[in-house]
């Protein structure tokens, strides 16, 4: 007996390895604009992503459309695609939404979170503050990244970490205004160290009061930054 109808096992492994390669692109050009590797009105040339990452424009088209979907990326009239460009209004609705959903997370982790978590993001933080006393934004930028998700993952809230990854992909690019004047940075006590304390207590109302301030005053500088940026 003939089946005329038999699947093109070619063709199927073809079409899985073109989604994997359009995920792996996806992937990365997230994680860039979360972790402020790419700038704000940064424009995105397909090409050169497609030869960094060793695949052909196609995925990489595809990625850029799903980044614009999600709005995290913006198609311009001209087909060209940017990072977009944010007032301080929208960040700071963007900045509290993630103050929101941020604490919420924090309170679900101290209920699950072990020592050996805490251990890790705290190694994590510390880390942090080497890179940023070389004067290595980008990995400061990173590991501060790793710190937050480190946290929010151990509430075991899987639909409420992906959302708050969403904002970050989105708000990512602005931490470049941080270090902009990278002279003027300075090491001091961080947040993240009552943050830990907060953690080990198990006290969640002192570990999201943490996260708010963390939030806030880390990201001060960046309205400061596009407001006067408005008013010229």
């Amino acid at each position: 007996m003939a089946f005329t109808d038999t699947p093109d096992i070619a063709q199927d492994a073809s079409t899985i390895t073109h989604s994997s390669l359009a995920t792996k692109v996806y992937e990365s050009l997230r994680s860039s604009l979360a972790n402020g590797e790419l700038a704000p009105d940064q424009k995105l040339n397909g090409r050169m992503v497609a030869e960094r990452l060793g695949v052909s424009q196609t995925p990489v088209r595809e990625a850029m459309l799903q980044l614009v979907a999600e709005r995290a990326l913006t198609m311009n009239r001209n087909k060209s695609v940017t990072v977009p460009a944010l007032t301080a209004e929208k960040f700071t609705e963007l900045r509290d939404i993630r103050v929101a959903l941020e604490t919420l997370a924090c309170h679900g982790a101290v209920a699950h979170i072990t020592d050996a978590d805490i251990d890790a993001i705290e190694a994590l933080h510390r880390r942090m503050i080497e890179a940023k006393k070389a004067g290595d934004y980008r990995t400061t930028m990173r590991l501060n990244r790793e710190v937050h998700l480190g946290i929010y993952r151990a509430s075991q809230r899987t639909e409420l970490v992906a959302l708050i990854e969403s904002l970050w992909v989105r708000t990512g690019p602005y931490l470049n205004l941080l270090y902009q004047n990278e002279g003027r940075v300075v090491v001091e006590p961080h947040e993240h160290e009552r943050l830990i304390a907060a953690l080990r207590a198990r006290d969640a109302e002192a570990a999201a009061a943490s996260i708010t301030r963390d939030i806030v005053k880390g990201g001060a500088p960046v309205v400061d930054a596009l407001q006067a940026a408005a008013a010229k």
